[in-house]
């Protein structure tokens, strides 16, 4: 018998063939109806939160595949939950990669005892460009 173990940084791992992860189990048909209609509509694009501090509790990541410059990319949708279950949604690696950090530094959210003060961040890339990054707070 084979002994198959998954880590929180496979979760998040690009070679990671699964095309969603949620750390929101809904087991009524209300708790369905509640997170699709989360993911389908979000509250707020995380890029509008640059410098502002967010609670998070649960998170949702979907793996998409995008065509650039005649390349198929992988990207990944990111949703994050706060404690009173707003939505921020973002395509942006740099949110991604931060997550995938504090998961691996964390566990994943439902481990977590409460929500996880971040603050939204902007870094630069080195090229001119900047990338969004989550940078957690000290004092919550």
């Amino acid at each position: 018998m084979e002994n198959e173990q998954t880590t929180a940084i496979t979760t998040f791992s690009p070679a990671n063939e699964k095309p969603a992860y949620c750390s929101i189990v809904p087991k009524t048909k209300e708790e369905k109806v509640k997170l699709f209609n989360a993911l389908e509509q979000c509250d707020v694009r995380l890029s509008d939160c640059k410098n502002q501090t967010i609670e998070i509790k649960d998170v949702f990541v979907q793996k998409y595949e995008k065509e650039e410059n005649g390349e198929i990319k992988t990207k990944f949708r990111t949703i994050l939950f706060d404690k009173d279950g707003k939505t921020y949604v973002t395509a942006s690696y740099g949110i991604y990669n931060s997550l995938s950090k504090i998961i691996s530094a964390f566990g994943e959210p439902q481990t977590w005892e409460e929500p996880l003060a971040v603050t939204v961040v902007e870094r630069p890339l080195g090229d001119g460009r900047n990338a969004l990054a989550l940078k957690i707070n000290e004092s919550k």
